[in-house]
This record gives C-alpha cells, sequence and structure tokens, in this order.
C-alpha cells in the first residue's frame, strides 16, 4: 500500500470538509455516555452465549433419545429375541410400540380346515407387496399354494371372497360350482364353511353374501341354502391346541362373552372346549390388568417358569386377545424375568396381525 504523506495543511483542510457538530455536552457527560455503552456492549455479548448454549443443550435433549441405540450385555439374549421397532398408531398413548416377533408389516389372515381337530385354524399370510385391498386376499392365497400349507388352502381354490361396494361390511363370497365341496361330507362341508366366515371376519367383514357362480345362494347339506349370513362379533379369546395336522402347537380364537380384557384373561386360565388347552400355563397368574384408553399393562406372577415355547405362546395368546378388545399394544410385566418367548418385558408390544405365523416356516 502506498504510503500517504500527510501535513498539517493537508489535514487542516480535511477537518474544513467535516460537518459542524453542535454538542454542548461537558466531556464528563460524554465520558459517562461511553462508559455506560460499552457496559451495554458486554451485557449483550455475554447473554448470546447464554441463548447459544440453552439452544444447544435443548437439541442435545431432543435429538439424543432419536440416535442413541439401546445395547444389551447379553448377545445371545439379543440374538433370539428378533424384535423390531416399529411408530405406534396415532389412538396409541405411547410413542413407541415393539412389533410382535416375526410379524409382517403387510399380511392377512386366511383360516384353514383342518380336519384332524374339527376346527379351522387362522393363520397370517405375509404378503410380497403392496396391493389393493380387493386383491390382497386372492395374493395371500396365492402365496400359500406355494407353501407347505397348500394341501389344507386348495379348500379355499375356485373361492372368490371380495368386499361389495361400501364401507367393507359386506362381503361377496363366489363359488364355483364345480367346487369339491359340493360332494363332501358334512364335517367337510362344516369346516369350509367355516373357514369362509373366520377369513372373512379377520378381514374386517360383518356379513355375507353367498353366490354359486352368478346364482345367488349357496347349497350345502349340512347347512342348507344360504344366501347371507351374519358373522359373530363377540369378543374372542385366544387357547392353544397341541394335536393339529400342521405339526405345530396352534392358537384358535374360541367365542366368548368376557365384559373386559382383564375377565378374558382370567378366563383364559380354563377352557370349557374340547381340544383347546389354557393359553396361560399352570404356575402362571395375573396379578393386574390396567388398560389406559388403548395400552393395556399385564402384570404377571410366575410361581414356576414355564418353557420358552409356553412363554411366546402366551405372550401372543394375549396379544391377539387384546386386539379382539380394541387395544392396539400391551406392556408385560414380571419380576424377575426380562422376556416371554421374543417378547420384551417392560416395553409396549404392538398386537400382531394374526396367530400362527410359524406355520407357514414349518409346515405339516
Amino acid at each position: 500500500m502506498k504510503k500517504l504523506n500527510w501535513n498539517e495543511r493537508c489535514i487542516e483542510h480535511g477537518l474544513e470538509q467535516l460537518p459542524v457538530i453542535k454538542d454542548r455536552r461537558t466531556k464528563e457527560e460524554v465520558y459517562v455516555r461511553l462508559v455506560r455503552a460499552q457496559r451495554r456492549a458486554r451485557w449483550k455479548r455475554r447473554w448470546l452465549k447464554v441463548v447459544a448454549s440453552a439452544a444447544v443443550l435443548a437439541s442435545a435433549v431432543y435429538v439424543g433419545p432419536h440416535f442413541i441405540v439401546p445395547t444389551r450385555s447379553d448377545k445371545n439374549e439379543a440374538s433370539s429375541s428378533p424384535v423390531q421397532t416399529l411408530e405406534a398408531d396415532g389412538a396409541s398413548s405411547h410413542p413407541k410400540a415393539m412389533m410382535a416377533a416375526s410379524e409382517p408389516v403387510n399380511a392377512v389372515v386366511i383360516a384353514l380346515p383342518d380336519e384332524r381337530i374339527g376346527q379351522v385354524v387362522p393363520v397370517v399370510v405375509p404378503l410380497p407387496g403392496r396391493f389393493a385391498p380387493n386383491e390382497r386376499l386372492s395374493a395371500a392365497l396365492g402365496e400359500l399354494a406355494r407353501s407347505p400349507l397348500r394341501e389344507a388352502s386348495a379348500w379355499l381354490d375356485g373361492v372368490k371372497m371380495a368386499p361389495a361396494a361400501g364401507d367393507g361390511r359386506v362381503w361377496v363370497v363366489r363359488v364355483l360350482a364345480s367346487h369339491r365341496v359340493f360332494a363332501a361330507g358334512h364335517e367337510e362341508q362344516r369346516l369350509f364353511f367355516d373357514a369362509v366366515m373366520e377369513t372373512v371376519r379377520q378381514m374386517g367383514g360383518r356379513s355375507i353374501r353367498f353366490f354359486t357362480g352368478e346364482e345367488e345362494g349357496l347349497d350345502l347339506p349340512v347347512l342348507g341354502r344360504l344366501k347371507t349370513a351374519k358373522i359373530n362379533q363377540q369378543k374372542r379369546m385366544y387357547y392353544q391346541n397341541r394335536s393339529s395336522s400342521f405339526g405345530y402347537p396352534v392358537l384358535i380364537p374360541a367365542p366368548g362373552s368376557a365384559r373386559s380384557f382383564s375377565e378374558a384373561l382370567k378366563q383364559m386360565k380354563k377352557s370349557t372346549i374340547h381340544g383347546l388347552e389354557p393359553a396361560i400355563p399352570p404356575g402362571v397368574e395375573v396379578d393386574s390388568v390396567d388398560v389406559d384408553a388403548r395400552h393395556a399393562t399385564v402384570r404377571l406372577h410366575l410361581s414356576a417358569r414355564p418353557s420358552a415355547e409356553e412363554a411366546a405362546s402366551m405372550a401372543e395368546a394375549v396379544l391377539l386377545t387384546a386386539k379382539e378388545f380394541g387395544l392396539l399394544d400391551v406392556t408385560f410385566e414380571s419380576s424377575g424375568l426380562s422376556t416371554l418367548g421374543p417378547y420384551p418385558l417392560g416395553k409396549p408390544i404392538h398386537v400382531p396381525a394374526g396367530p400362527n405365523a410359524a406355520l407357514l416356516a414349518t409346515g405339516p
């Protein structure tokens, strides 16, 4: 930079160009104002630092839980509990719930006849993609046709089930005139009818209109001629059957008359239906049940520890029964335990879409 040589004449000339300022304050008053201005400037700098620190702290508190991944000290326990987190529905009062282990997000429940036990077994079927409401059922039947359960699902070949126009409460079921059910015995016809009714119920239907081909009505000797049928809307409880022809203990819903979820769990300690065993095994007592909106907390007392298989079946039966009563998630609590099978204690568990998901993996 070029250095300028200022002399007194240049300086005087520059000062003469400045505007005239008239200030009648004394130099003492000017000094006081300068000191006050310096104090205000220092206070503003300190206050900005405090605000910035508070903002950083608040953001850390808010963002922290979203980035902290919980860890377990027992690696074996973590690997044996394949449970993933999932955001709870808006109706739940709890911010997060755990999804039921191995539970598919997009799934349909199909009821399959089991001639050995004389009952239908609902099975949750995962779908490989997104389907329109009127395509979900046929997609699930296609998955079953390629599974170890294809023999049982063959009873639903040639059957079309779809919601009628409206809110989805009324369904239309069309059975081909050449379907094998018309030549079957009474027990097979009854199981076929129960399978159709349970499948539509699981899809949210309230009543069914039957057609044989394009002709209205369905003629089954065991039932007579059917044009319409209403689906039982009782709150049901889930029980266990160990004699299923599918080669695996299954959970089956039985009609109930419990007035509340708490009362239903008490009834699940015993069974009066042939072939169905209580889902809550001996040595396990339900101490209390607290229902808050669409969430329930179930406290258990164990005088005898159930096996991992019994614990998993019991937890799944409780979750499915909770779904019957309109609940979205359940928290299990029990002193001295950290899990019930694959389900963690002390955390909300989202109710599953349906039972017996393991059947697709094991098969008969």
